[in-house]
This record gives C-alpha cells, sequence and structure tokens, in this order.
C-alpha cells in the first residue's frame, strides 16, 4: 500500500490531468500557447485550492505521467520558440515558478474569503474603509487602490495575474534575442 505522500502524488497527478497542452506550435505562436497553458495552470489550482501548498512543498517537481505531459508539452513550446537548449528547463521553471506562486497566493485569499462565508466582493467592501484609513499617510498606495475600487475583485485578480504573465513572458522573449 503507499504511504501518504505517495497517494498525494497520485492524487496531484491526476488534478494535472485536466491540462489539455496544446500541440507545439510555430516560433511565432510559442508564446500564445504557453499563455494558454499558464491560465489553465491557473485556473485548475484555484478550482482545487487544497492543491497549491502541494505543489509548492515539492519544489514544482512531480513525476506522474500527467504532470510530466504537462511539463514535457511547455517544454516543446520553448523550443519551438527557439531558446537554447540550456535555458529551455529555466524558462519552463521561471514560468511555472510564477504561475504556481501567484495561483498559491490566490488560493489561499480566495480560502480565507470562503472561510468568511461571503462573497470576494462583500469580503473587499468590507475591509476597504479599514485599508483606506491605513493607506491615509500613504497617498500613492491609496490612489492606485481607488483607481481599481469598482472594479470586481476578480477582474482585478485576473488582470493582475495577466500582467505578471505577460512580464514574466517579455523577460523571457528577450533572451531569444540574446
Amino acid at each position: 500500500m503507499a504511504n501518504k505522500d505517495e497517494l498525494i502524488e497520485l492524487v496531484v497527478d491526476d488534478v494535472y490531468g485536466e491540462l489539455d497542452v496544446p500541440s507545439v506550435a510555430g516560433r511565432d505562436q510559442w508564446r500564445a500557447t504557453v499563455v494558454r497553458t499558464a491560465a489553465d495552470l491557473r485556473a485548475m489550482v484555484l478550482r482545487h485550492p487544497w492543491i497549491a501548498p502541494e505543489l509548492s512543498q515539492v519544489g514544482l517537481v512531480h513525476i506522474g505521467p500527467n504532470a510530466l505531459r504537462t511539463a514535457s508539452g511547455l517544454l516543446a513550446r520553448f523550443e519551438a520558440a527557439g531558446f537554447p537548449p540550456d535555458e529551455t528547463e529555466r524558462a519552463l521553471g521561471t514560468l511555472m515558478a510564477y504561475v504556481v506562486g501567484i495561483a498559491t497566493s490566490e488560493a489561499a485569499y480566495l480560502s480565507l474569503i470562503a472561510r468568511s462565508g461571503r462573497t470576494e466582493q462583500e469580503w473587499v467592501a468590507e475591509v476597504r474603509p479599514a485599508f483606506d484609513e491605513a493607506a491615509r499617510t500613504h497617498p500613492p498606495l491609496r490612489e492606485a487602490s481607488s483607481a481599481r475600487q469598482d472594479a470586481h475583485p476578480r477582474q482585478i485578480r485576473d488582470a493582475d495575474f495577466v500582467y505578471g504573465l505577460e512580464r514574466v513572458l517579455d523577460g523571457l522573449a528577450a533572451r531569444l534575442g540574446a
């Protein structure tokens, strides 16, 4: 019989099976396919928030067939883009660290809200006055937050994820010309 860690690894790999890694695209399509897979990975973590600590705990290394299929598929995207062989695994690791890191933080935030029994909008509206008061002596922080206060919190999270992902990919794309 498997021990607890082996069972968790099997369940994590089963969840990785939800991901549909697109087939290798041409050099000019690498970024779009990586963005799609990154968004799908984030969505997977948010559907299964219990998985976030498991992904973080093992150092982003999973050896089940579904996890390996996902990693291999992403690696092929970076290879197709023209990354040098000694950088493809680093590019993959950088992408995974960003996506798993942000999704882990997001899953923890959403779990906190779920425990409160409120919707995300209700929770944000409830803490906003305290934030505004605390940020009173930090005008740039308060102004930046106020500029987004009418947006739905999910829209803000989605936009922040895309912004960070695009910056990570901008940095990786810069290596293609190096």
